[in-house]
């Protein structure tokens, strides 16, 4: 089967009232078949945009694995947001991984790009705000996107998992992005202080500091010990003066590698005292892509509409609620860019399709402080 009729398959599933449930993918990616499988939220509706949040796997692990320990899905019930569980590939012991600065050359940052347009043709989601958090390795190829993925990726949160040094070395993305960490400072995998591979997490947070344009100025509070058989204790860092794009630490006093809150002993000792899962989401969800959510939020997105027939036939055309000058370009499923073209503030235009293969299409409406995007297809 091709990649365009895996595609019409999901996005027939997708659309097919299948809610509070695992949907499974897959689709050829640089000459890989990649898997994944989509958490689609009881309260998921047509009618809203809904965020994205990419829970990866650590190293051995799989996406079912890590949906078991974060308990993510749970979460997104309430909040409204779809959860999406790709699969790593085998890497030269057999054993699934991501390709997060160090590997055998997979591409796994095309492969999260497409799989973000993927479900933004399948479902009803708000492409400004696509997150990603992940365990271990997870959490290394979540930095990843951080440095690589930047122009898609609004918010990152690691746990137990820094940043290669190959990657650090390289890492000068184009926006700043804020990030949340949270770390072990007894843990034996993925060491607090850093190895020869991996930097350390004060490395890390200095990193992302500077690169947000943060102050030295932080804040602690500590959690409660509300666990007093766990054997740590922990609390929370913020650099958050000088800029919208803030920087948490959670520092797990005596913490190993695992995911606080889960209950599981990964290994060395689990803290019970806050829940990571909790804490990502209440950090992740104030931010989007374009500035932070203060300023943008307010603003209902409707500002752009289309008018024409959908399926399009050989123009695509629309209206506006603003004067502003604006761009409207089109991709297909993968995120390529197709066409663009800049309109001075006009209420209306059209732009030719007709060159268009058939098939399903993102027309993405952005000036200097809004973005919006709607799905067409071609007929």
């Amino acid at each position: 089967m091709n990649y365009y009729s895996l595609f019409i398959s999901f996005l027939c599933i997708g659309l097919s009232n299948v809610f509070g449930q695992n949907v499974s993918g897959s689709f050829v990616h640089d000459g890989l078949t990649r898997s994944y499988t989509l958490y689609i939220p009881a309260n998921y509706t047509t009618a809203n945009a809904h965020p994205i949040v990419f829970n990866l796997h650590g190293y051995t692990s799989n996406g079912n694995a890590q949906a078991n320990l974060t308990k993510m899905n749970a979460i997104a019930d309430t909040a409204g947001f779809i959860v999406a569980y790709p699969e790593g590939t085998l890497d030269n012991s057999s054993q699934p991984y991501w390709n997060a600065g160090y590997g055998t050359g997979v591409d796994d940052i095309g492969f999260i790009d497409a799989l973000i347009d993927t479900i933004a043709a399948s479902y009803t989601v708000d492409l400004q705000r696509v997150y990603s958090t992940g365990l271990s390795n997870g959490a290394i190829m979540s930095n990843t996107l951080a440095c690589e993925l930047n122009h898609r990726i609004a918010a990152i949160a690691g746990v137990a998992g820094t940043m290669s040094a190959t990657q650090y070395a390289a890492c000068t993305p184009a926006n700043k992005i804020p990030v949340l960490h949270i770390h072990g400072t007894s843990d034996a995998v993925v060491p607090y202080n850093g190895n020869g591979a991996l930097i350390g997490v004060n490395t890390l947070v200095e990193h992302w500091r500077t690169h947000n344009g943060l102050t030295t100025a932080v804040s602690s509070t500590a959690f409660p010990n509300t666990n007093l058989f766990d054997g740590s204790t922990a609390d929370k860092r913020r650099y958050e003066t000088g800029s919208n794009y803030p920087v948490h630490l959670i520092r797990v006093n005596n913490g190993g590698h695992s995911w606080p809150g889960s209950g599981v002993i990964v290994s060395g000792n689990t803290n019970m005292d806050f829940d990571a899962s909790v804490e990502i989401w209440q950090f992740f969800s104030p931010y989007r892509l374009i500035t932070s959510v203060q300023s943008v939020k307010e603003e209902p997105a409707n500002w752009f509409q289309i008018t024409s027939s959908n399926p399009v036939e050989n123009e695509l055309s629309w209206s506006t609620t603003t004067t502003e000058p604006y761009t409207i370009t089109i991709y297909n499923i993968l995120g390529n860019p197709l066409k663009s073209q800049v309109f001075a503030g006009d209420k209306t235009g059209t732009i030719p399709t007709m060159h268009l293969p058939s098939g399903a299409y993102l027309a993405v409406y952005k000036t200097n402080n809004k973005v919006q995007t709607l799905k067409f297809i071609k007929a």
